[in-house]
């Protein structure tokens, strides 16, 4: 109340009339952890809650440049991320950057309007937006190295469901409208064609990167991401199969997203 007084004086002061008006808004946004799930050679490496662009940095900087940060197309900033290695052989390694597209956030503001010297405050935000919008996404890059992806074996698990991801050309459309579909095959990774084809949405001046990333997506509302278990497979190496990449999603805190109806996340109760 102290706060809405304050504004009235101010606003008095500076001669503003009866009709006055002030609003603000506030973007909360719930960060993913990730838990390896493979039992194999694979390395992940997270950000933890640092993962802002103003705080970005590459976990595999040899692989992904902290510059190419800013070729993400999705709006980067609001992005989950992680970093992945697996040692194939002596001084060949697969890496991995994988984003997640479609994490929790919403927005909640308050627009206060001033009749007759009195506040008036509506809150407003789009709570459900995270519910009702059944579309999320993930980026995969790889290094430019000689190793076959089959993209047939990228998927979801929830609840012992197996969810398939769809493979979508990433310079092309909008992840949840227009989005052009691409058929699943096996591809080179070191292939200039699959650098060329597999290719972030790049702005003028800037120059192609020189790996690919394999965008795939999937009909997940935010909210159905918690819990799920990301089984990134289908690569082989010399026609030898590199074992699958399996990784748990949950929130950090879901109960502190305004509008979020349900239990904590999954992570807060082990």
């Amino acid at each position: 109340m102290m706060r809405y007084i304050f504004i009235i004086i101010t606003l008095l002061l500076t001669g503003c009339g009866a009709h006055a008006a002030l609003s603000y808004h506030h973007q909360y946004i719930s960060t993913l952890e990730y838990t390896i799930e493979s039992n194999s050679k694979w390395e992940i490496f997270t950000p933890g809650n640092i993962w802002r662009a103003e705080s970005y940095k590459s976990y595999l900087p040899q692989y992904f440049p902290d510059d190419d940060r800013g070729l993400i197309s999705w709006g980067s900033k609001n992005y989950n991320f992680f970093y992945a290695k697996y040692p194939v052989e002596q001084n060949v390694d697969l890496a991995l950057w994988v984003v997640i597209n479609g994490g929790f956030q919403v927005d909640k503001g308050e627009r206060v309007d001033f009749i007759d010297g009195s506040p008036r405050v509506t809150i407003w935000g789009n709570t459900d937006f995270c519910k009702n919008n059944k579309c999320s996404g993930v980026d995969i890059f790889t290094n430019s190295v000689d190793i076959d992806f089959s993209t047939y074996d990228i998927s979801l698990t929830k609840c012992n469901k197996k969810i398939n991801l769809d493979l979508i050309l990433r310079n092309k459309g909008a992840l949840c409208k227009n989005a052009v579909y691409y058929p699943h095959d096996t591809y080179n990774l070191a292939d200039p064609r699959t650098i060329a084809l597999m290719q972030t949405r790049i702005s003028t001046g800037q120059k192609p990167l020189k790996y690919p990333c394999f965008g795939f997506k999937f009909s997940l509302s935010c909210r159905d991401i918690e819990n799920t278990t990301l089984v990134i497979s289908g690569f082989t190496y010399k026609g030898k199969p590199i074992p699958p990449l399996k990784v748990r999603l949950n929130y950090t805190d879901l109960s502190q997203v305004p509008g979020y109806e349900g239990p904590p996340a999954t992570q807060q109760a082990q």
